[in-house]
């Protein structure tokens, strides 16, 4: 029996897929296992699209989108998703802004129509803009500035992607550039980005397509398409790599080591790498029983844990992360030899076909799981669709997951494990400490 035949099948969910007149991409996801459908919209724009000076804007934005429009009051919007048995929100990130509610099937057409109305006809005014800026500091304080390794998080981008760079900006924006945005700022991203041909539909869940297709060509048919801005992301990283960062916080509950290496996306860069650095990440410190985790905290009792990460699903380049919570008394220094001795294993001696069948089969698994998920099911079409990729790309992707060949692995590791695409973090509890 071959090692292909030994790897999970996943199975081809249902996907029904069409486009209105004006431009919008629907996805139906049919599923009957329970009486629950979801309806999210992607906005093919993220904190990615700002310019600098006025970063922060499309998560502001995402806040905005609940004050209301003519027919709906300011604040209205997640009272009536209540009122009605549901529940909603929203989310940024680099490169789309996703809307959600979950609702019974009998209450589709409700947020499909308050979705719709807010997409086309969104009322802002400063009223309602003052307060809503200090929820949105407030949030950037607890998610941000009170967390030590979410500013050193923000550090190692800038650092990787480049000042006042796409991918080197945060999501939620520099305080003093919150601060400064305007009413119109706001209303002109708005204009710019919200309309139906730079949008996706994905409705999940217990509905038909006939019945999804009906509602989005009553609600959503009736706005008319308007020109969509270009999205650049930049080809390269910054200039000056490598680099090491270190933040010494005494609010740092443990120490944390990590390295990030610029990588290619499915999008940009040396994409036919995309595939094996996904298998990559899972073998390398996706589990317990990965390199890493043996060789680190199993053997060699360096660490409490450690990881490795990887998202293709970026319209521009991406990064590669490792990283480790040392063990008490270990040295960041001991820590970066144990680390970078496992890396020069892996190319040099290659990795087996058990262990990239073992990661192929929890990446696949994974898969399987998440397709009786209504929240993850949107969300990775959502996230696919909005950063170049197809309905054919997310079918096959497990098809090319279980394809990965062991020297394939290795190749990509040789590319991206390369100094001058790196950024070394290091987090320690105070000053002078390990």
């Amino acid at each position: 029996m071959s090692a292909r035949a030994k790897l999970f099948s996943v199975g081809r969910r249902r996907v029904d897929t069409f486009t209105l007149a004006n431009g919008l991409e629907v996805v139906v996801l049919p599923s009957s296992r329970a009486p629950i459908v979801t309806q999210l919209v992607v906005y093919k724009v993220g904190s990615a699209d700002e310019v600098p000076g006025k970063t922060g804007i499309a998560h502001f934005l995402e806040h905005m989108m609940f004050k209301g429009t003519d027919t709906v009051g300011p604040s209205e919007f997640s009272r009536i998703v209540s009122k009605n048995g549901g529940r909603d929100n929203a989310y940024t990130t680099y490169d789309s802004t996703g809307y959600y509610q979950t609702v019974s099937p009998d209450r589709l057409e409700l947020v499909m129509r308050i979705e719709a109305d807010r997409m086309a006809n969104l009322r802002l005014n400063e009223k309602e803009m003052t307060p809503e800026r200090q929820v949105v500091l407030e949030e950037r304080r607890m998610r941000i500035d009170n967390s030590p390794s979410a500013l050193l998080d923000e550090v190692v981008q800038e650092r990787l992607f480049g000042h006042d760079q796409p991918y080197g900006m945060p999501i939620s924006g520099y305080v003093a550039d919150v601060d400064r945005l305007t009413l119109a700022d706001l209303m002109d991203f708005y204009r710019l980005h919200y309309m139906p041909n730079n949008a996706i539909l994905i409705v999940g869940g217990d509905t038909s397509t006939e019945q999804v297709r009906g509602l989005a060509e009553k609600f959503y048919g009736p706005i008319p398409a308007r020109p969509v801005a270009p999205r650049r992301r930049p080809d390269h990283g910054a200039a000056d790599l490598p680099q090491t960062v270190t933040r010494a916080d005494p609010r740092a509950v443990e120490p944390r080591w990590s390295r990030h290496w610029l990588a290619p996306s499915f999008n940009k860069g040396e994409t036919q790498y995309a595939y094996p650095l996904q298998v990559l990440a899972q073998l390398l410190g996706g589990t317990e029983t990965s390199r890493l985790w043996r060789a680190l905290v199993v053997d060699g009792k360096h660490a409490l844990s450690v990881w490795a990460g990887y998202r293709p699903n970026s319209l521009g380049l991406s990064s590669f992360e490792v990283g480790v919570h040392p063990a008490v008394s270990v040295k960041m220094a001991d820590v970066e030899s144990a680390v970078s001795a496992e890396l020069a294993r892996l190319i040099d001696g290659g990795v087996s076909a058990d262990e990239v069948e073992r990661a192929q089969n929890q990446l696949l698994a994974a898969a399987i799981y998440s397709q009786d998920s209504l929240q993850s099911g949107p969300r990775i079409f959502g996230g696919a669709l909005s950063t170049g990729s197809t309905v054919a790309d997310i079918a096959a992707w497990p098809e090319r997951i279980s394809a990965v060949r062991s020297d394939e692995i290795v190749a990509a590791a040789r590319y991206v494990w390369q100094p001058s695409r790196l950024v070394t973090s290091l987090l320690t509890p105070q000053s002078g400490s390990r």
